[in-house]
């Protein structure tokens, strides 16, 4: 605990340091004139859909051929109707717990 209060002390220090000795550096055009010089990138978001597709086909072909995905189906048939309906309306309050404990955000009442 007290690391922590010393860790939020030196980043208050930290801050206000900063804040107080920001010197601005004259640009005078030099930023648009990089910009400008910098060459033409192409669309390359293909790829990722590419992979996706590529992706998803191998493993439902080896879900299927290895039998998973058959028991795994049976054994959904199995379950209650009502636990199914459960997980599906937990799954994104569980989601964002989730997120929201590995990013460490407070969750703030309103």
């Amino acid at each position: 605990m007290q690391v922590m209060e010393m860790t939020d002390k030196n980043e208050k220090l930290l801050k206000s340091f900063f804040t107080a000795n920001k010197q601005e550096v004259a640009d005078n055009g030099f930023s648009e004139r990089v910009l400008r010089q910098l060459p033409e990138t192409s669309d390359r978001s293909w790829i990722v859909w590419a992979f996706g597709a590529l992706g998803t086909t191998v493993s439902l072909l080896l879900g299927f051929y290895s039998g998973f995905v058959g028991a795994a189906l049976a054994y959904l048939q199995e379950v209650p109707f009502y636990y199914l309906l459960a997980a599906v309306f937990c799954f994104p309050l569980v989601s964002v717990l989730a997120i929201c404990r590995q990013q460490n955000c407070r969750l703030r009442s309103v």
